[in-house]
């Protein structure tokens, strides 16, 4: 449990970074206390992973990890051991729709609103000390209270975001242990990477460019870095 377990914080963010050399890209499920209690969040996104369990044409096993990265590139687990170089084209298509499927899921997460933040030729410690001072300076405005769980390539970690001049710092706990919540994370992995491609243009995920305004249109105004 976090350290003041008696006075909850009022929301709480699962962010997570995507992007590459010149481009940093953060995206977040913002949730209230409340709602994170409820754990509908969670069950919604739970019900979604046990429909990739049971559908024949996918193979995406319990406890195999949503990355939103190699969904994208038509990939789940190889099924053949063989000299086959991988997915088939219909294969590619189906793990492809799991990302978009995704998004249209985060979409109708109950109490949760999806955000994104936008850095140029930021590193991955930088983005993240970027997006906490944003996310703080929101909450400082009404002197509310929140906790962020941000996931980078190198670490996963909680902070406060508490109100008032201090900056941002690492909490000492969270209100879950980072298992308990993996399946926000995943989510919000969907929306970073997803929000990636949008602004990044790469010719080779063209077909990504425009889902994120098409699915999460709040998230396509980014707070910029």
């Amino acid at each position: 449990m976090f350290a003041n377990a008696n006075n909850p914080p009022g929301s709480v963010y699962f962010t997570v970074l995507s992007g590459g050399p010149d481009m940093s890209v953060a995206g977040w499920l913002h949730l209230s206390y409340e709602a994170l209690e409820s754990k509908e969040a969670l069950d919604v996104w739970g019900e979604f992973r046990e429909e990739l369990y049971t559908d024949p044409a996918l193979n995406i096993r319990r406890g195999d990890m949503l990355r939103a990265r190699k969904l994208a590139a038509g990939q789940g687990r190889p099924r053949f051991p063989s000299a086959r170089r991988g997915p088939s084209k219909a294969e590619q298509l189906g793990y492809r729709r799991v990302l978009r499927r995704g998004l249209e899921v985060v979409a109708r997460l109950p109490g949760t609103t999806v955000g994104t933040a936008l850095g140029r030729g930021m590193s991955p410690a930088a983005t993240t000390e970027a997006v906490l001072g944003g996310l703080s300076s929101r909450h400082a405005r009404d002197r509310s209270s929140a906790l962020a769980l941000v996931r980078t390539p190198a670490v996963t970690a909680w902070y406060e975001l508490t109100p008032g001049p201090t900056a941002p710092s690492p909490a000492q706990g969270g209100p879950y242990a980072t298992a308990e919540v993996g399946g926000l994370l995943e989510a919000a992995e969907f929306v970073a990477y997803c929000a990636y491609q949008h602004y990044a243009r790469s010719h080779h995920r063209r077909f990504l460019w425009e889902w994120l305004p098409e699915l999460l249109p709040d998230a396509a105004r980014p707070l910029a870095l």
